[in-house]
């Protein structure tokens, strides 16, 4: 995007935060311009003046929300110390790619509205993902490397599909879809983003210790 005036920015901030809510809730296919500039009170053009359509507008709605995460990543995955045994690593690894997601979360809704929007992003085979993976798959790679030079052992495709059931459990505490809370007449709350993270890491660590002890007797 070019320099915005104050007054075009305060725009397109309320663009952002209306399109990230509402493709987080619809999904991008299902969510129109309309709908977007409807939410933000701004005229219908205001989408292409400022973003040149919807899929670039969806592009910063990931970008300005990714690339603080991947940053928070990046400082723990640094971090780690790799003098500990490379079981600690590994987990340490796990929960510097993870973690990042329950901390931002503690920041308000429009936070929480990106990770519901992440949550559904995996499920999709949408083309307008491929804008997008530029801030997925490179720091992906980087954190699968980091495990693949403690266990060289293990080929890295099996340590990509192991990657795929922690992404999908992690993201999953994220979903915030009211399920548990209609299953336990609202004991327990879907929202309750810690609770289930605390749970969800019982379950990854858990699954992660056998993936790799049965890995290792195979190598």
């Amino acid at each position: 995007m070019t320099e915005l005036t104050p007054k075009q920015q305060a725009r397109a901030d309320g663009l952002l935060d209306a399109a990230e809510a509402l493709f987080a809730s619809y999904g991008f296919h299902a969510v129109s311009v309309r709908d977007i500039t409807g939410l933000a009170k701004v005229r219908l053009a205001a989408v292409n003046d400022l973003f040149g359509g919807k899929e670039k507008l969806f592009y910063e709605v990931i970008k300005r929300r990714a690339e603080v995460v991947n940053a928070l990543r990046e400082e723990r995955l640094a971090a780690i110390d790799d003098a500990k045994p490379r079981e600690k690593q590994a987990a340490e690894i796990i929960s510097a790619f993870f973690d990042p997601l329950l901390e931002v979360s503690e920041r308000g809704e429009g936070w929480r509205n990106y990770l519901r929007l992440v949550n559904q992003m995996i499920g999709s085979r949408s083309p307008v993902l491929l804008s997008v993976v530029e801030f997925y798959n490179p720091i992906t790679q980087k954190f699968l490397m980091a495990l693949h030079t403690l266990y060289p052992g293990i080929p890295f495709s099996d340590l990509l599909r192991h990657w795929q059931f922690i992404l999908a459990t992690y993201l999953s505490v994220f979903a915030d879809n009211f399920r548990v809370n209609s299953m336990t007449r609202g004991e327990v709350q879907s929202s309750a983003f810690s609770e289930t993270y605390d749970a969800a890491r019982v379950f990854v660590l858990g699954g992660l210790k056998a993936f790799l002890e049965q890995a290792q007797q195979r190598t």
